[in-house]
C-alpha cells in the first residue's frame, strides 16, 4: 500500500521490482464504500488512491510489503536497478534511439555512452548540431572540426549529394560530367601543385565548358589560365582520345546543362573547407551548427555525413556513431534513405549507432529504445504504436518522468534507467 509518484520503482519484500506507471486519486464511490466495509471486518490500513505498477524484474508474491528502490546517489553512471548497465553491449539489434522532450537529459545520457565507448577503445563519430559535444570530445582527446569536403575521395553518390543534383530528376548525363570532371581535376593535382582549391577548381570548371575551344597542343601558358590547359589535357589522359572527343563534341550540344553541373558543383563548395583527401580522427565531432540551414539538412552536411558513414563500414573496426537532432535528417527525404542504409547495414561492419530525438519515426523500429520525459502526449502515443517493444502502460508513463529518469526497452525486457551525473 502507498502513495507514490509515476515513475517510481519499488522493491518488494521479496527483491522483485514494479515501475509505477500512473496513479488514481479520484477514486469510485462504490469502491471506497466496499474499502470501508472492508476495514471494518480486517485490519486493512486506509487506502487513498490506487498505483498501477509494471513488473519489470522476477513476478512479486501476492500481498508483498514494498518500499522504493535505493537509487546510487552520488556515483556518476548509468543505472538499472540490478546496478551498473552497459547499454553498448551488443545484441541481435545494436542500435540505440534516446527519446524524449527538450530537458530530459538525452544528450547526457549520449555524452556517458560516448565516454564509455572510447573507454572500450573503438572509434567515436559524433553528428552536432548544436554544438554541445565539443568539450567531451576534445576531453577524451577527439578532435571538433566543420564539416570538409574530400573531393578526390568522394563516391559518385555522395557528389550527387554535395551538389544538390541527388533531388534532381534524371540527373545521370550531369552524374557524368562531374564524374570525369572529378577525376581529371584529381589526377592533376597529383601532377601539380595546387596552393589554392577553390581557385584552380573554378578555372577547371570554365576549362570544362570551353573544352571545344582550348588547345591541348599550346606548349607554355602564363598565369592562372594554364591550369586550364593542364586540365584538359589530363581530361583527354583519363578518359582516352575516343571518349574526350566524344564529350567534346557534347559540350557544344548540351551548354546549358553542362553549366548548371559546374554551376552546382562551384555553388556546393563555396563555404566550405575544402581538401583533396582526408584521414577520419579516430574520436571527431562534426559540427553541423549553420545558421544559414539550421531548419534543414544543407546539401554538403548530407555529402558529408554519408562520407563519414561509408568511411567507417571501410575501415571495419568497432565505432560508435551519434546522430543529434534526427528528425532534421528524417524531414529530408534524400537524408533519410541514408540513415535507413546506415541503420540496416551497419551492424554488419561493427558500427552502433545512437539516434537522438524528441520526434518519433518508423525507423525506431529497428532499435533499441531509451524513452525518457515526452511532455507531449501525441509523440509517446506515437512511440506506442511505432515501437512494438514500448507497453502501452510506459508509453502513458513518459510525460511524468523527471529529467535523467528513462525506459529501455528492446522487445524482451522493460527496464527503468537512471542517470546520475
Amino acid at each position: 500500500m502507498g502513495d507514490y509518484n509515476p515513475g517510481t520503482l519499488l522493491e518488494t519484500e521479496s527483491g522483485a521490482k514494479l515501475l509505477v506507471t500512473g496513479r488514481k486519486r479520484q477514486l469510485d464511490p462504490r469502491y471506497i464504500e466496499v474499502l470501508q466495509i472492508a476495514r471494518e471486518l480486517t485490519d486493512a490500513p486506509e487506502v487513498t488512491s490506487i498505483t498501477r505498477a509494471l513488473v519489470v524484474s522476477d513476478i512479486p508474491y501476492p500481498g508483498e510489503k514494498v518500499r522504493p528502490f535505493q537509487w546510487p546517489a552520488d556515483a556518476p553512471g548509468i543505472y538499472s536497478p540490478e546496478g551498473p548497465v552497459d547499454l553498448l553491449q551488443y545484441t541481435d539489434t545494436p542500435h540505440l534511439w534516446i527519446a524524449g522532450t527538450t530537458g530530459s537529459g538525452k544528450t547526457t545520457l549520449a555524452k556517458m555512452l560516448i565516454r564509455q565507448a572510447v573507454e572500450q577503445g573503438r572509434r567515436v563519430v559524433v553528428f552536432d548540431m548544436h554544438d554541445e559535444y565539443c568539450q567531451t570530445i576534445q576531453q577524451l582527446g577527439g578532435s571538433c572540426m566543420p564539416i570538409i569536403v574530400p573531393f578526390c575521395d568522394l563516391s559518385d553518390n555522395e557528389l550527387l549529394a554535395l551538389t544538390g543534383l541527388a533531388r534532381v530528376t534524371q540527373a545521370i548525363r550531369m552524374m557524368r560530367y562531374l564524374s570525369y570532371f572529378r577525376r581529371a581535376f584529381c589526377k592533376l593535382a597529383q601532377k601539380v601543385q595546387i596552393n589554392n582549391l577553390t581557385s584552380a577548381l573554378q578555372r577547371c570548371a570554365d576549362a570544362m565548358l570551353l573544352l571545344d575551344i582550348l588547345k591541348t597542343d599550346t606548349q607554355t601558358l602564363t598565369g592562372q589560365d594554364s591550369i586550364m590547359i593542364e586540365f584538359v589535357r589530363t581530361l583527354k589522359e583519363e578518359l582516352g582520345g575516343t571518349t574526350f572527343n566524344a564529350l567534346k563534341e557534347v559540350v557544344r550540344k548540351d551548354e546549358e546543362r553542362m553549366a548548371a553541373t559546374m554551376m552546382y558543383l562551384l555553388q556546393s563548395l563555396e563555404n566550405v573547407e575544402i581538401s583533396l583527401n582526408y584521414e577520419l580522427p579516430r574520436i571527431v565531432a562534426i559540427r553541423l551548427l549553420d545558421f544559414r540551414s539550421i531548419f534543414h539538412i544543407s546539401d554538403v552536411a548530407l555529402a558529408g555525413i554519408s562520407y563519414f558513414f561509408r568511411k567507417l563500414m571501410e575501415l571495419r573496426e568497432e565505432a560508435l556513431v551519434v546522430l543529434e537532432e534526427t528528425p532534421r535528417f528524417l524531414q529530408d527525404e534524400v537524408a533519410k534513405k541514408n540513415v535507413a542504409l546506415f541503420l540496416s547495414q551497419s551492424r554488419k561492419f561493427k558500427i552502433q549507432k545512437i539516434t537522438i530525438s524528441q520526434v518519433p519515426d518508423e525507423l525506431m523500429q529497428h532499435t533499441r529504445l531509451i524513452a525518457g520525459k515526452m511532455t507531449n502526449p501525441t509523440y509517446a502515443k506515437k512511440i506506442a504504436e511505432l515501437s512494438p517493444q514500448m507497453p502501452w502502460e510506459v508509453a502513458k508513463l513518459l510525460p511524468q518522468l523527471s529529467r535523467g529518469q528513462f525506459v529501455y526497452m528492446d522487445g524482451q525486457k522493460t527496464i527503468p534507467i537512471r542517470v546520475v551525473i
